[in-house]
């Protein structure tokens, strides 16, 4: 981890604790940008002919994430929903190809795809404070909900299309569980990671290697005290490569 970082944060040692027990390879959320952006570069990929893709939740206190996806790789494709599943599917895919700029012939996107994660200054998993509540509150809200439910043994099967993406984020995670399995927060959130990198890698198989060239990038954001934000890397994947 950067050293400034662990100075600015030596004074939450649960925080920085719990970081390295559950997250031990996590970069600081600037840190990681430059190098991915850096290696990416030697692959031919640069701001001008690249679009940047994110696929995180929804909540606002991912917006850091963004921000940093559009300071790296200018305009960026949204694809954010609850708990950061890829709901928009295949139709989002398609749409993002006919949004790539092409140069040469060739289109070039770089794709974030990952749920979110936070730990509190006291080293608690998925507690955070937002600014302007004065109270706890959690992250991430949706998979916490899912948390819930299967801790109460009184879950919803259905399909609600009020609540169309929170049906999907329960099914997705339902689906990817044995039967009587409970979650904690830290559970849920690094099995949505992986159904994410897996729903990703399905749907970008369908995309012409030899007109696209792209690359994929998955993990865990998580969010710190002093509104500091961290990425957990899993993969990294170029295509072709």
């Amino acid at each position: 981890m950067s050293a400034n970082i662990n100075k600015d944060l030596s004074c939450f040692p649960l925080f920085l604790e719990k970081l390295q027990l559950h997250f031990p390879d996590a970069l600081p959320l600037e840190e990681y940008m430059q190098q991915t952006s850096q290696k990416l570069k030697s692959y031919g990929f640069e701001d001008y002919n690249t679009l940047g893709v994110v696929a995180t939740c929804r909540d606002e206190i991912a917006g850091p994430l963004v921000y940093q996806i559009t300071k790296y790789w200018g305009k960026t494709f949204d694809l954010r929903s609850l708990g950061g599943f890829l709901i928009a599917g295949k139709t989002g895919i398609s749409t993002i190809l006919g949004h790539t700029p092409m140069e040469e012939g060739i289109g070039r996107f770089v794709f974030y795809a990952m749920p979110h994660i936070a730990i509190s200054e006291e080293g608690e998993i998925g507690n955070v404070y937002r600014e302007g509540i004065q109270k706890v509150s959690h992250a991430c809200g949706s998979l916490g909900e899912v948390v819930h439910e299967l801790a109460s043994g009184h879950i919803n099967f259905q399909t609600d299309y009020e609540d169309l993406e929170q049906s999907i984020v329960r099914q997705k995670i339902l689906s990817n569980i044995r039967y009587g399995q409970e979650l904690n927060q830290l559970d849920i959130t690094k099995l949505a990671s992986t159904i994410i990198a897996d729903d990703l890698k399905g749907l970008l198989t369908a995309v012409d290697a030899s007109v696209y060239k792209y690359t994929f990038l998955t993990g865990i954001l998580i969010h710190g005290p002093k509104d500091t934000h961290w990425i957990y890397p899993q993969d990294c994947h170029v295509n072709g490569i």
